[in-house]
């Protein structure tokens, strides 16, 4: 709808009737007597497709749920979103590779059939898993729940899974705490939409392919003018692809494939407890291992020392609410396991070159 509003602003204006459930509308008879002039809609039924070409009038398909409805269509180049999240897996090394998906929906598909052609491409293969996308019972969503949580133990470890999207995240991420498999140390996740809300709230925050929604219904409006302009026309022969713009990466990729076992328990144990004040002497005495052994394993896994990564996580937590809180820096630096507010602020502008304050006007917070 952004993407509409930004092409009525240099072309517009149009008399717009916008009703998230209007599809149901679309029957023949109906259509028949409707004095509007366009249409842009999410269409999953062919049957309301046909209502709209036998209508003749100008339409334009933004779901792309099914490529044979006979309409204009613009929406997610689905194979290039795949493509993507796979290179964001690769750039941290792993060599083992997995897609969850939903069954029976070409856009899930499609998305898959990227994410491995790019795998391939890296030398890897890619293990998968459909899924249902709407279970109709509880009951149904627990076995489904479970059914991927063993899916998950037997895949090879450290792995990259791509989830088809966001939603479907969460639920693999809650197989993954039932299987207690450690995300991202064995497990990275990435989803598609970058749902602001969803990557967030999801436990760890989610990284996510950015799809463009508001460029397609830029496209959309625009070719639903130009096919409105000159109704005889034919419509384009495929469909207008728009590419997603990137990756915005949180804790559920933040990671580099680590074949160590023992560094990869280490690195989800700074992970989990370096804001709790750990220190590198209580983390040789979790692992059971001498001081010397831990620096020289976590070095050649990580390429930094133990301190140093446990420094980085704090500091981490300090830019997050720096961003998205008013808390003092004094509550910061208690939350970020931090016991001085100055020893904080000295470590910060050491590390990142700028003074908390600095970091927290630019960020706009």
């Amino acid at each position: 709808m952004q993407g509409i509003a930004d092409y009525l602003e240099i072309h517009g204006p149009w008399s717009l009737s916008i009703d998230p459930g209007a599809s149901g509308n679309y029957q023949e008879g109906w259509l028949k007597n409707w004095r509007g002039d366009g249409v842009i809609a999410y269409i999953e039924d062919p049957a309301v497709a046909a209502n709209l070409r036998r209508a003749g009038i100008p339409a334009v398909e933004v779901f792309r749920h099914h490529l044979d409805l006979g309409l204009a269509q613009v929406g997610n180049d689905e194979a290039l979103i795949g493509r993507m999240a796979a290179e964001h897996l690769l750039e941290r090394r792993f060599s083992n590779f997995a897609y969850c998906g939903y069954r029976d929906h070409l856009w899930s598909d499609l998305r898959r059939a990227g994410f491995a052609e790019r795998v391939r491409e890296g030398g890897g293969s890619c293990l998968q898993h459909d899924s249902v996308h709407t279970p109709a019972r509880l009951a149904e969503w627990e076995r489904g729940q479970e059914a991927l949580s063993v899916w998950l133990k037997q895949l090879p470890k450290p792995v990259g899974l791509m989830a088809c999207s966001d939603g479907h995240a969460l639920r693999i991420l809650d197989a993954c705490h039932r299987a207690q498999l450690a995300v991202p140390e064995e497990v990275a996740v990435i989803g598609v939409d970058n749902d602001e809300e969803t990557c967030r709230l999801a436990n760890p925050p989610l990284s996510s392919v950015i799809d463009n929604p508001r460029r397609i219904g830029f496209e959309a409006a625009q070719l639903l003018g130009q096919i409105m302009a000159r109704p005889q026309e034919t419509k384009p022969d495929s469909p207008l692809l728009i590419a997603p713009v990137g990756v915005a990466t949180r804790r559920s990729t933040d990671t580099t494939a680590i074949e160590d076992p023992i560094i990869a328990r280490a690195a989800q144990i700074i992970r989990e407890h370096a804001c709790k004040g750990l220190t590198v002497k209580e983390l040789v005495s979790q692992l059971r291992m001498s001081h010397t052994t831990l620096y020289e394993r976590f070095q050649a896994a990580l390429g930094l020392p133990p301190h140093q990564a446990i420094l980085k996580t704090k500091l981490d937590r300090v830019k997050n609410l720096l961003k998205q809180s008013d808390l003092s820096l004094e509550q910061i630096a208690e939350h970020a396991g931090f016991k001085h507010a100055e020893y904080m602020q000295v470590a910060f502008k050491r590390e990142v070159g700028i003074t908390p304050g600095k970091y927290r006007r630019a960020a706009g917070a």
